[in-house]
């Protein structure tokens, strides 16, 4: 039987994009069914994944243009 902490930091990601053997599949499902927290750990962490990929936002041009200013700053500094 899987534990929680090998559901969260061995399977979730994996599990999310479809990436397990279906054995694997399989044993995880039932450790969701008898485990609530973990259940409850899944469902918010897909619920962030849908809310980050909806909220990416184009660079405004002002800020690549700091950016860039910045980092060529920083590339100089380091090669002196």
């Amino acid at each position: 039987m899987v534990t929680c902490k090998e559901f969260l930091e061995d399977f979730l990601a994996d599990y999310l994009d479809a990436g397990l053997s279906p054995e694997v599949v399989a044993e995880l499902e039932r450790h969701l069914e008898s485990c609530p927290p973990c259940l409850t750990y899944l469902n918010t962490y897909k619920r962030t994944r849908e809310l980050v990929s909806q909220t990416a936002a184009e660079m405004p041009p002002e800020m690549k243009a700091i950016l860039r200013k910045f980092l060529v700053e920083q590339l100089t500094k380091e090669k002196s």
